[in-house]
């Protein structure tokens, strides 16, 4: 080669390093989620095709962007949450040419690109680096649920020869180099069809649903349906065969050998896969679960003597199989014909005069092994359920992650939440799951003072608690607050963080302990069956639930007693009867002088009563007392009610703020005319149009323009409308006050006669109070010097002092 082409060729080469080099790190940096990539094994010009998590020194083998060779093959991970619940951000389709021609290559990457394109995913196709190879990548900022991704896997191993199916077949260690990555044999990983701007983008913002993969999913399952049957033939021919009489047709066999029918091959392949229970019976590998309505129904059904016993036993065994249960399972069913009338074949047999002869056990039992081994080829081939991921058909995804934190969270045992700061933690986290139910979305806006409000406290101290919360790694956040743009930070469920240096910091729970299936006996006939266990308040995790625990949290009565003390209550109000002081202490986690403390100043405003177990033992219950009487005895009723619409005036003084910012920043001669800012906003205006308040010095006067902000927003009307919430026991969440949400009359709660020593009488009075909006019997609150400052509350002195000598006279009278 001539110096000159010698020259070329290395200039050129040189140019398509520098561009793999920006490619690769433009996507990490804008796909990526992780900061690490795990690299080859081997040495510079002998890389291996093995990215080992460890070195062979012991530490993990993953090096940071910042620092990896961009010369060394890297790989990535295509799911996040590995050690929970794993969600693929992108599903890519390996073509390896080293076993198939690059012609065979081609032809199965254009058939995913189709497939994909067909049900609206994008898909950016990557030369690999290898003579021929492709990667075919469809991205999916949602997350493609693993199973799904096992659907995707297996459907295209089936229809596409040249496919390496590892990297999609384990979302612990399934790994891919990304585009940009070089290849162990030289060369690097390129885009094909677009540039790494545009691949970024349908990757990642421009990406497709996780519906959408669901929908490709059942698309390639129908194509590989359409295949011929692949499964082993049966290796017994006859002479004539053997001979070169003529090839035996294919067919087609089932667990242990046996022979699948036509009816049912001609349903597909297998969908879900099929195992071995402890007694060597086929299963399906499914969780455990109880026979829906309809599989009952069909169960019980019993057939008429004209109706052929025989076709009304594959349904309610497919059911069966479909539940995850097992053959010994079923067989129990089948020997009671009181809860399973339809399967009487398997019992008797229709004699010449049309009565039945009993079976033998043995004959009911080679005949019910027949009739599981169809059922479960049958059942493996039914399109895939929402219940074959062990969750109910109606629950969505949202409800399937909430209820997971919910699981977490109470495997995270009483002591990580009976600590110091516990109940502000587990209350900032249950409002953050609340959120997530309300929207639809594990991907929340999480204001701190609305999250302090659901969760009963103060806006900074909800603050620290979503911080300890990040940092435990609980929850992570997705994207920063814009304060002039006036959104929020996100949130969403962290699957991994980084432990901080902190003695105080206990990792938060990504991943359940294995539950054992529940072994179904069957009918019981024995005549004593044993008491259900006693039915909880609601579904944990479900939104009532969080309804409950919300409000139950927002009792101003606890700004007296302590949110720990709201633990020790609910743990009694769970327990559905009478609980000792050993069932409340191992519920809450808190000793028992902390206990007996918390449960003497429940029994004092009679939020709990106590009693005696046949032992001799101290019992308590919970009483239907609202939290709000209890508040009123305490003195601190209203204050949170007082707190949301401060927090109410504050946002709508703070937006008020940002246009004031914006305006400013406006060259002088560009500033638009406004008006004053005592200006009444009629119908039309916008009221940031007005001018801020400011002193006679020229500095931004923000108490007057909360006080204005009060006024406009009609801050009193709110303020009544919270109180009627608190009142009712009802949610108290800042979006939806308004001011003619108190309009309707609210039920006056009883003022209880009975007094505490030291504790001054409810003031009496004939009618309410307009200042504070105490009903006849209630005493009179007050929102703090901030709320007087906003002028939602307007001092009254004397209507109060009238109030309290009224009182007093009553009290002396009596």
């Amino acid at each position: 080669m001539s110096p000159v082409y010698e020259g070329a060729f290395t200039l050129r080469a040189a140019q398509e390093r520098m561009q793999a080099h920006r490619t690769l790190r433009r996507f990490l940096d804008a796909l990526y989620w992780d900061r690490t990539v795990r690299p080859a094994a081997g040495q510079p010009g002998a890389w291996l095709n093995s990215y080992p998590p460890r070195t062979p020194a012991g530490t993990y083998n993953y090096v940071p962007i910042t620092d990896m060779d961009p010369d060394r093959p890297v790989a990535v991970h295509l799911a996040r949450g590995r050690r929970g619940v794993p969600r693929f951000w992108a599903v890519v389709f390996d073509h390896d040419a080293k076993q198939h021609t690059a012609a065979q290559v081609a032809a199965d990457a254009a058939l995913m690109d189709e497939a994909a394109k067909a049900e609206g995913i994008p898909p950016v196709p990557v030369a690999s680096g290898s003579p021929g190879g492709m990667h075919v990548w469809l991205g999916c900022a949602e997350g493609v649920p693993f199973p799904v991704v096992q659907r995707i896997n297996a459907a295209a191993g089936r229809l596409c020869p040249s496919l390496d199916a590892s990297p999609l077949s384990n979302a612990t260690d399934g790994l891919i180099r990304p585009p940009g990555a070089a290849h162990r044999n030289g060369g690097y990983s390129a885009l094909v069809a677009h540039t790494v701007d545009q691949a970024v983008n349908l990757l990642g913002p421009a990406s497709a649903p996780a519906s959408a993969f669901e929908r490709l999913a059942a698309r390639l399952e129908a194509m590989a349906a359409e295949l011929p049957d692949d499964e082993p033939a049966d290796s017994q021919q006859t002479p004539d065969d053997r001979t070169g009489g003529g090839a035996a047709p294919p067919v087609q066999r089932g667990h242990g050998g046996r022979q699948v029918p036509p009816s049912i091959r001609q349903r597909g392949p297998h969908v879900r896969r099929i195992v071995e229970d402890a007694a060597g019976c086929p299963k399906i590998e499914a969780p455990w679960r109880p026979l829906g309505t309809k599989a009952l129904r069909s169960l019980r059904r019993r057939p008429s003597r004209r109706d052929d016993h025989s076709a009304a036993k594959h349904a309610p065994a497919r059911s069966m199989a479909l539940a995850g249960w097992t053959q010994a399972e079923g067989l129990a069913v089948v020997r009671d014909p009181q809860s399973s009338p339809a399967l009487e074949y398997l019992r008797s047999e229709r004699q010449a005069d049309g009565s039945r002869r009993p079976r033998s056990e043995e004959e009911t039992e080679r005949l019910w092994g027949r009739v599981w081994f169809l059922a479960v080829e049958d059942a493996a081939r039914m399109p895939r359920r929402p219940e074959d991921d062990g969750r109910p058909a109606e629950a969505d995804e949202v409800q399937q992650a909430v209820t997971d934190l919910y699981g977490r969270m109470r495997a995270a045992g009483p002591d990580r939440w009976s600590r110091k700061s516990g109940p502000a933690d587990r209350a900032v986290l249950t409002a953050v799951a609340w959120l997530m139910l309300l929207s639809g979305s594990v991907d929340v806006s999480a204001n701190v003072h609305r999250l302090g409000v659901l969760a009963g406290y103060t806006g900074q101290t909800a603050s620290q608690a979503f911080w300890r919360l990040v940092r435990d790694g609980w929850i992570t956040v997705t994207a920063e607050a814009e304060r002039r743009a006036g959104k929020a930070r996100r949130v969403t469920l962290a699957t991994g963080h980084e432990c901080p240096d902190d003695e105080h910091h206990q990792c938060a729970v990504y991943q359940l302990a294995e539950n054992v299936s529940p072994v179904h006996p069957g009918s019981d006939r024995s005549g004593t069956p044993a008491p259900p266990a006693p039915p909880t308040l609601f579904a944990p995790g479900s939104l009532a639930h969080l309804r409950a625990v919300l409000t139950h949290q927002q009792g101003d009565v606890w700004h007296d007693l302590g949110h720990h003390a709201a633990r020790t209550l609910w743990a009694i109000r769970e327990g559905q009867g009478c609980s000792t002081l050993a069932e409340v202490m191992a519920e809450t986690g808190y000793g028992r002088r902390t206990t007996l403390r918390h449960v003497h100043r429940l029994t004092q405003l009679q939020l709990v009563t106590q009693g005696r177990s046949r032992r001799g033992e101290p019992t308590y219950q919970a009483t239907d007392r609202p939290l709000y009487e209890a508040a009123q005895e305490t003195g601190s009723a209203g204050r949170l009610a007082a707190l949301a619409v401060t927090y109410r005036v504050k946002q709508a003084a703070h937006e008020w703020w940002t246009a004031e910012e914006a305006h400013r920043s406006l060259p002088y001669r560009q500033r638009p005319r406004r008006a004053a800012a005592d200006q009444t906003v009629i119908p039309g205006m916008d009221p940031r149009g007005r001018a801020y308040p400011r002193d006679e010095d020229g500095r931004p006067n923000h108490a007057r323009a909360r006080h204005i902000e009060a006024q406009r927003i009609g801050a009193a009307g709110m303020l009544d409308h919270a109180q009627q919430l608190a009142r009712t026991g009802q949610l108290l969440d800042l979006p939806h006050l308004s001011t003619t949400g108190a309009d309707s009359p609210a039920p006056i709660v009883p003022q209880q006669s009975t007094r505490r020593a030291g504790r001054r009488a409810a003031i009496a009075s004939r009618h309410h109070c307009p200042h504070c909006g105490a009903q006849p019997g209630e005493r009179c609150t007050k929102g703090g010097t901030e709320a007087r400052r906003f002028g939602m509350l307007v001092p009254a002195d004397r209507w109060h002092a009238a109030r309290r000598r009224a009182a007093r006279a009553a009290a002396t009278s009596t």
